[in-house]
C-alpha cells in the first residue's frame, strides 16, 4: 500500500540501493554526504557549465567525478572534456542526486553576478540547498552549524558533540543566499530584511520529510564579511527526552522531582553556554503535573511544549522583556512560571516575586558552579537575606556536557598511546582500580562517523536547598557551604566525571576539559610552590 501511494519514494529508494551495488562492485565509495570530502576539493570551475547542463554529474578540482548515474555515456564524454582541457580525469563515484545538486550550486561560473547583486538563482532553490545542509547536519547529530562568510568564501562548519569540524567550502555568493533566505523567509517573525552589518537574531521551524525541525539562528558581522550560526534545538523525533536519558544521577532526579512536586520556590538551571540548559529545563516541564497551568517566557521558543502557554520576548522593546512579560505572566493565574533566562537584575526580581507569592519557578543562569548562583544573584542585587527565605529558593543545578567515548572503538585507557604521558598522575588519584576500567577515545568507526565519539552526557551539580544551607547563603560563605555539602555525601563535578571515567564511559582527557585538571595538586586543601 505504501509503495502505491507514494511511488517516489520507492522510486528513490531503488536508486540509492543501484548506486551502492556500483559502488560495491567497483570497490569505490558511495558518497552521500559532503562532509565525506575534502573540503578544500572545490567543484571544478572549467566543467561546473557543463555539468549543470547533464544534471546528473559533478567534476571536482581533484579530478574526480561524483554521478548519479555512474554507468551512462555521459561519464565517458565527461572524461573527454576533461583530456580536452587538459585535466586529468580521476575516479568516479555513486553519489546521490541531492548531493549532485548542493554541489553544483555551492560552484560559481564566472558569468555569476557579484553577491550584492541580483542572483538568477529562485528563493526555492536557496531554500532547498537550506534544508539539504540542515537536514544532513541532523542526520550527523550535530548541534550548531556555523557558516562564516568571507569576500571570497564561504566555510561551513558543524559542532559534532562539543566539538567543531569543516564540513566543506562554498563560494561567498552562496553563503549570502542561504543567510537572506534563513532570516527573510524561513523565520517565525521576518519583520525586517537580513542585515549582514548588524547583530540578529531568530528562531526558524521547519518540515523536511516529514520532520518538524526548529532552529535558532544568529548572526554577527565579522571583518570581510559575517558569522551565521543556526542551533538545532528539535529534530522532529517524537521520544521525549528524560533527565536520566541526560546522564543525571538516580539521586540527583530524586531531587528534582521532590522540588517540582513543591507549590513555590525557584530551580534554577545553570551552565556555560551550549552546555544543554535549555533541554535539561524542557525535560523538567515535562514532569510538572498536567492539571497545573504553565507559562514559559522565552528567548526565542525553542522546544515546544504543549502543555505550556509559550511566551517570546523581544529584548529589544522594553515593553516586551523577560521581566515585563514574566510580570504579566503573573496575572495570568499561573502554577509554574519559566523563565528560559535570567539575565538582568529586572529578571532576577520577577523570579524573586513569583517565588514569594506562591508560584513554582524555573529559570537559567550562566554560572561555573551550582554554589555559585548564589554569587550572580547577589550580583544582581538580589539581597542574601531575602535568597535565604524558606519561600525562595529550593533547587540549585549546574551542569556540563563531557563527549562519551565510542563504545565501538574505544580501547583501554592504559593502552591508549597518546595518554602514557599522564597515566601516572591519573593512577594518583583515581588509583588502580578505576585506572583498569577507564577508557579512552579509539581511532574511529563508522558507528562514529570517525571521530571516536559516542554522544555527549551530563556532568551535573545538583544542591537541595536546606535549612544549613541557607544560613551560608545569607553569609555568602560558598567556600564553607560546598565543604558542608561533601561531608555529607555531594557529589560536585570532579567526583561525577571520577564516576564515569570509572564506568568507561568518558576519556579523562575529555573530563579534565570540563571539570579541570585530575591531579593532585588541584586537590590539595593549600598549593604547594616548591
Amino acid at each position: 500500500m505504501a509503495d502505491t501511494l507514494n511511488p517516489a519514494a520507492d522510486a528513490n529508494q531503488q536508486l540509492l540501493i543501484a548506486l551502492q551495488q556500483y559502488a560495491d562492485t567497483t570497490q569505490t565509495d558511495f558518497v552521500t554526504s559532503q562532509s565525506e570530502l575534502d573540503a578544500r576539493d572545490h567543484v571544478m570551475d572549467e566543467m561546473l557549465a557543463w555539468c549543470k547542463e547533464q544534471g546528473s554529474l559533478v567534476a571536482l578540482k581533484s579530478g574526480s567525478i561524483l554521478s548519479s548515474d555512474p554507468t551512462s555515456r555521459v561519464i565517458q564524454n565527461c572524461k573527454s572534456i576533461m583530456l580536452a582541457k587538459g585535466i586529468h580525469p580521476g575516479q568516479v563515484f555513486a553519489a546521490t542526486p541531492s548531493l549532485i545538486h548542493l554541489l553544483m550550486a555551492s560552484g560559481q561560473t564566472e558569468t555569476v553576478a557579484t553577491a550584492h547583486s541580483e542572483t538568477s538563482t529562485t528563493f526555492s532553490e536557496q531554500q532547498q540547498q537550506l534544508r539539504d545542509l540542515i537536514l544532513e547536519a541532523v542526520r550527523q547529530d550535530v548541534s550548531d552549524i556555523h557558516i562564516q562568510v568571507r569576500q571570497n568564501y564561504t566555510k561551513i562548519r558543524m559542532r559534532q558533540h562539543g566539538e567543531l569540524r569543516v564540513y566543506a567550502e562554498w563560494s561567498e555568493k552562496l553563503g549570502r543566499e542561504l543567510a537572506s533566505v534563513a532570516f527573510n523567509k524561513e523565520t517565525d517573525h521576518a519583520t525586517s530584511h537580513f542585515n549582514p552589518l548588524v547583530p540578529q537574531d531568530a528562531s526558524m521551524p521547519l518540515k523536511i520529510q516529514g520532520r518538524d525541525i526548529r532552529l535558532r539562528l544568529a548572526s554577527v558581522p565579522a571583518h570581510g564579511g559575517f558569522d551565521m550560526v543556526m542551533r538545532i534545538l528539535a529534530t522532529g523525533t517524537a521520544r521525549k527526552t528524560t533527565l536520566e536519558d541526560l546522564g543525571y544521577t538516580q539521586k540527583q532526579v530524586d531531587i528534582i522531582k521532590m522540588a517540582l512536586k513543591l507549590p513555590f520556590g525557584a530551580i534554577i538551571v545553570a551552565g556555560p553556554t551550549g552546555s544543554g540548559k535549555t533541554t535539561t529545563l524542557a525535560a523538567c516541564m515535562e514532569m510538572v503535573e498536567t492539571t497545573q497551568k504553565l507559562y514559559s517566557i522565552e528567548d526565542p521558543v525553542e522546544k515546544v511544549i504543549e502543555e505550556a502557554t509559550q511566551v517570546p520576548v523581544n529584548t529589544e522593546k522594553e515593553d516586551r522583556s523577560f521581566a515585563s512579560m514574566g510580570r504579566a505572566a503573573l496575572r495570568m493565574d499561573p502554577d509554574v512560571i519559566i523563565l528560559g533566562e535570567m539575565r538582568d537584575e529586572d529578571t532576577a526580581n520577577v523570579m524573586v516575586r513569583a517565588s514569594i507569592t506562591g508560584h513554582l519557578v524555573l529559570t537559567t543562569l550562566h554560572t561555573n558552579r551550582a554554589t555559585a548562583i548564589i554569587t550572580r544573584l547577589v550580583d544582581m542585587h538580589i539581597s542574601p537575606v531575602l535568597l535565604s527565605d524558606s519561600s525562595v529558593l529550593r533547587c540549585l543545578i549546574c551542569q556540563r556536557l563531557v563527549p562519551k567515548v565510542c563504545q565501538q572503538c574505544a580501547v583501554p585507557l592504559r593502552s591508549s598511546e597518546r595518554h602514557q604521558e599522564y597515566l601516572s598522575d591519573w593512577e594518583s588519584v583515581l588509583g588502580a582500580a578505576i585506572m583498569d576500567k577507564a577508557k579512552a577515545r579509539g581511532p574511529g568507526c563508522d558507528s562514529c562517523h570517525g571521530s571516536g565519539v559516542g554522544g555527549r552526557t551530563v556532568v551535573a551539580e545538583v544542591i537541595w536547598v536546606d535549612e544549613e544551607g541557607r544560613q551560608f547563603i545569607q553569609k555568602c560563605d560558598t567556600l564553607n557551604w560546598e565543604k558542608m555539602l561533601k561531608r555529607n555525601g555531594w557529589m560536585d563535578f570532579h567526583a561525577r566525571a571520577v564516576e564515569l571515567i570509572e564506568e568507561g564511559l568518558i576519556d579523562p582527557f575529555d573530563a579534565e576539559k570540563v571539570v579541570g585538571p585530575i591531579n593532585t595538586s588541584t586537590n590539595t586543601t593549600s598549593y604547594h610552590y616548591k
